[in-house]
């Protein structure tokens, strides 16, 4: 099977409605409304199917007055799509799905719904599925059209995943299922992200051989870690005979909510088959960014929306999402 990059076409666009109010109290209405504009957005360029709780379809419906959406009744924990959702392949022309297991990143208890989504959504597209053994979350692994693979160590390896293979036979499994040339592994994530440091955060390519990399200035607390992930990533460019061009998007500024830090980044974003929605914080670093990406994507709409309320809950744009792709 073969990984089908995001900026492919796709046929849907997957979102969780949000549900954890012990996550994120009473900030959890400010961030249903950020995914509300995020979902009608989206639906303007592609057809959106958005899972909820039984005991909230009628909020959502409510919420989202708009066409090309589609509501489904799924038991949720928690509303990270990226991370619970099936990923995607293609073999033979058809579109097929990987299935594996999340944990709640080995910190929450209440994960038991969230594991079952994957294969809630392969049986409601009826897409034949492989189930992997591996705890791997959606958010933890990007990939281009050169049959690479990029994720965390930190995070692939972290002990509260609770992993029950080795190191080696999980990259070999990773290989194998989605027939990779190379899998690069960056040391660590974004410090104090709870993931533990998801790559959705830290890159993401674009095509043509280019890749949106997270940076920082010196006062950041990330800035030695952007720093040497640049190194070793070029390194693992250069070593592997690759072309490559690495174009460095800053961090936002730092925010709080409710005296909680922003784990914030505008890679954390989602390509439609003709826009790009990016995160906004409303911060001096916005402006920059919208500008490195119209310049980017001369022919695609880049739409800033603010997340800060979804951010409080630990994820951004690229979370809330996963794209289907069209085969």
């Amino acid at each position: 099977m073969k990984l089908i990059p995001e900026w492919h076409e796709h046929e849907y666009c997957l979102i969780a409605w949000p549900c954890n109010h012990d996550l994120y109290g009473d900030i959890i209405f400010e961030a249903k409304r950020e995914v509300t504009n995020i979902i009608i957005e989206i639906a303007k360029t592609e057809k959106v199917i958005v899972l909820c709780n039984e005991e909230d379809i009628i909020e959502v419906k409510n919420n989202i007055q708009a066409n090309n959406i589609k509501i489904l009744s799924c038991k949720l924990d928690d509303s990270w799509m990226r991370d619970i959702a099936p990923i995607f392949c293609s073999e033979d022309k058809k579109i097929k799905s990987v299935n594996f297991i999340f944990n709640g990143y080995g910190k929450y208890s209440d994960f038991q719904n969230d594991n079952k989504v994957s294969d809630f959504i392969s049986n409601y597209f009826k897409i034949q599925s492989i189930f992997s053994d591996i705890v791997l979350e959606g958010g933890a692994i990007t990939y281009d059209d050169n049959s690479n693979l990029f994720s965390t160590k930190n995070v692939i390896f972290n002990k509260n995943r609770k992993q029950t293979f080795s190191e080696e036979k999980i990259l070999n499994e990773l290989k194998t299922i989605f027939n990779l040339k190379n899998i690069f592994l960056f040391d660590n994530g974004l410090v104090e992200d709870d993931t533990d440091g998801h790559v959705d955060n830290l890159l993401c390519p674009i095509g043509n051989n280019k890749y949106l990399i997270a940076d920082s200035n010196k006062s950041n607390l990330n800035y030695d870690i952007l720093n040497k992930n640049k190194k070793d990533l070029i390194d693992f460019f250069n070593h592997s005979q690759q072309k490559f061009e690495l174009i460095s998007l800053p961090l936002p500024s730092n925010k709080k909510i409710n005296n909680k830090n922003l784990i914030s980044s505008y890679i954390n974003f989602y390509f439609t088959n003709n826009k790009i929605i990016l995160p906004k914080f409303n911060v001096k670093e916005d402006h920059e960014v919208e500008t490195i990406f119209k310049d980017l994507f001369p022919t695609k709409e880049i739409v800033m929306i603010e997340t800060s309320n979804i951010n409080y809950g630990g994820g951004n744009i690229h979370c809330i999402t996963m794209n289907v792709p069209k085969i």
